[in-house]
């Protein structure tokens, strides 16, 4: 792989993952935990349920294809592999640390990676009668997987043109954004509980 061609795969790989991210931020920033909220949002259950629900399997998908290892696929795993093929040339700026570290990301993932692989399969790109093998996918998993996911990708960006994505900021937006809305739907239904409460006071 070129130069050239190493760096526009490398940029198409940062929107998807930019866009993972803030998928990712969303879904979570409605994922509301205390009760007024979950009955402002209850209110529109049939436009926030299906939102989140959306934006969840939007995120495995993004992050399915970071992992997709068909040759013909913008990935982080093609890169990383034509980078340790061709160090000098695509990654002049990076260390043998940095190359050990980037595969033992992608190593330590291998499990969860497989299980992701088989919902994107199963469940996203089709929906198989039959379901072979396992498919969990855990919080905690997905939140670590975007963690290293950044990570890795921060280092072939920094070994190839010494450039850092600051996908945080991105993340922050997004779930602000999305806890505004929550904040919004809160509000509105504590006026329309109030004006209900002066048209139709309680009875004493």
């Amino acid at each position: 792989m070129e130069p050239q061609e190493f760096k526009r795969q490398q940029d198409e790989l940062g929107k998807i993952i930019s866009n993972g991210t803030a998928y990712f931020s969303a879904w979570r920033g409605l994922m509301v935990e205390d009760e007024d909220s979950a009955h402002a949002l209850n209110d529109y259950r049939n436009f926030f349920l299906p939102a989140r629900d959306a934006l969840l399997k939007m995120t495995l998908m993004q992050f399915a294809k970071v992992f997709d290892r068909h040759p013909k696929t913008v990935s982080l795993s093609n890169l990383a592999r034509a980078a340790k093929k061709n160090r000098e040339t695509l990654l002049p700026h990076a260390t043998d640390n940095d190359l050990r570290d980037i595969e033992q990301k992608v190593d330590a993932a291998g499990e969860l990676l497989k299980r992701l692989k088989r919902y994107r399969d199963q469940r996203l790109a089709h929906h198989d009668a039959v379901l072979a093998g396992d498919m969990r996918l855990r919080y905690g998993e997905v939140r670590k997987l975007i963690e290293e996911t950044k990570s890795i990708y921060n280092l072939l960006s920094h070994g190839h043109e010494q450039a850092r994505t600051m996908f945080e900021w991105l993340a922050r937006d997004a779930q602000e954004d999305s806890s505004g809305v929550v904040r919004v739907m809160r509000e509105e239904r504590h006026r329309t509980t109030r004006r209900t409460k002066k048209i139709y006071p309680a009875t004493r």
